[in-house]
Formats: structure tokens, C-alpha cells, sequence
């Protein structure tokens, strides 16, 4: 699993903890996400900085900006390991 998808993992983690399974059906719906929630396991296929992007906004839809302070401090450590143009600007 690269950085990206650890991110995308953490990021799903730290929503699981508030909202429970939801989180899960909500990583589902985005696009290029590959989810099992029985092995914790995230895949990204295709522009990995715009899935992110759209997992956050997916929360934020449902949840408003709290959960975009959330998901930015959930991976907080870990992007600092990867590239700054494939992070998007909501969790910076």
C-alpha cells in the first residue's frame, strides 16, 4: 500500500471511530476507492490526489467541515511523507 492509500486508510479510520460503519459505505461511493472494510485494506485507482479530494468532500457532504478537521488531523503525520502535489488542498 503507497502513502497515498495510507492515507486514504487513516482518513477512513478516523471517520469510523465518530460515525461508525457509515464511513465505509460512504469511502464506497467514491469513485476510484477500492474499500475492504473487513481487512482495513484501501486501493486508489486513477488520479490519486482528485479520489482524495472526493473522499473528504464525501464526509464533508454529509458531516460539514467538521469532518474535513477530522480527516486533516487524522493524517497530519503521514502527509508530511508524501508529495505535496498529490495531496489535496482540503487536508493540508
Amino acid at each position: 500500500m503507497n502513502i497515498l492509500e495510507q492515507v486514504a486508510e487513516k482518513i477512513i479510520e478516523e471517520q469510523e471511530k465518530i460515525i461508525g460503519p457509515i464511513a465505509f459505505e460512504q469511502a464506497k461511493k467514491v469513485s476510484g476507492l477500492s474499500v475492504d472494510s473487513q481487512k482495513h485494506e484501501v486501493k486508489i485507482e486513477g488520479d490519486q490526489k482528485e479520489i482524495l479530494q472526493k473522499l473528504v468532500e464525501q464526509y464533508q457532504h454529509l458531516f460539514g467541515r467538521a469532518s474535513v478537521e477530522v480527516c486533516r488531523d487524522a493524517v497530519k503525520d503521514l502527509i508530511k511523507q508524501a508529495p505535496s502535489d498529490k495531496i489535496p488542498s482540503l487536508i493540508l
